[in-house]
């Protein structure tokens, strides 16, 4: 049985490993959960194709019971290019074969497009046959976009239904919350997102205001929030660390009975 991303209690935090390493993405996870992670987003990019085999990324995903889930995005710590658009596909079923969880499907997947989200047909069709393949292998899909705009609650609605339109299981946007007024907005996209989303759904910021949203937005109705173990060199992003961001979810509980 592969480890489950859907049945974490919500709201759950993921730790992201950014290493170089075998063994210091196995250090990284092993740390990470200590400190309070409950699943992984392995970022495969960072990995060089030689630690990149099926046994090597087997021991890094069996190196903990929790669900694992592999990056593969455009953009990343590789030069530009490295991966065509079928072979970033094709690292994804590497690591579900070696036990990963599920796969990070990139909104544009197949057609890059502005915010991340093709709306072209014949690409469209390619992501939901790459997603039919995933479950038919047992694994779960999440499908995100990142954009450094920021977007109105029902604009932000109308991206996450095209997404959830598409198979997948699990919703993920990457705004920006640059203004007070941008951070006011996208609380009240988390809010609409709960109401009209089917699908569990992660909804984050950057930006000036970015750190205080991925703390909030767990309490809202995101399923769930991203750490990272400890700043490096290939981790300097608006992520909170895990240690951090478990203190939150675990004190601000005003939402429960």
């Amino acid at each position: 049985m592969r480890p489950s991303f859907l049945k974490l209690s919500q709201p759950y935090l993921a730790a992201i490993v950014v290493e170089a390493t075998p063994n210091a993405c196995m250090a990284n996870i092993r740390n990470a959960e200590h400190e309070g992670a409950q699943g992984f987003m392995l970022d495969m990019a960072t990995l060089p194709p030689e630690h990149r085999t099926p046994a090597i990324l087997e021991q890094i995903i069996k190196s903990t019971g929790r669900p694992v889930m592999p990056l593969v995005y455009r953009a990343g710590h590789m030069p530009a290019g490295i991966f065509t658009e079928e072979q970033r596909a094709g690292e994804m079923f590497k690591a579900l074969d070696a036990g990963a969880a599920g796969c990070d499907v990139m909104g544009d997947l197949y057609d890059p497009s502005p915010r991340e989200l093709t709306r072209n047909p014949d690409a469209v069709q390619k992501q939901k046959k790459l997603i039919e393949k995933i479950h038919a292998m047992g694994g779960e899909v999440l499908m995100s976009s990142h954009m450094p705009v920021s977007l109105t609650a029902e604009e932000t609605l109308e991206h996450m239904q095209r997404m959830q339109e598409r198979g997948v299981d699990i919703a993920k946007i990457v705004v920006t919350a640059d203004t007070e007024e941008e951070f006011i907005e996208s609380q009240r996209a988390t809010v609409l997102l709960k109401r009209k989303l089917t699908v569990p759904f992660v909804h984050l910021c950057n930006g000036k205001f970015g750190r205080l949203q991925r703390f909030v937005a767990p309490l809202l109705g995101a399923s769930l929030t991203f750490g990272i173990r400890e700043y490096n060199e290939l981790s300097l992003g608006i992520q909170p660390t895990v240690r951090s961001a478990r203190t939150v979810l675990n004190e601000l509980t005003w939402h429960m009975d």
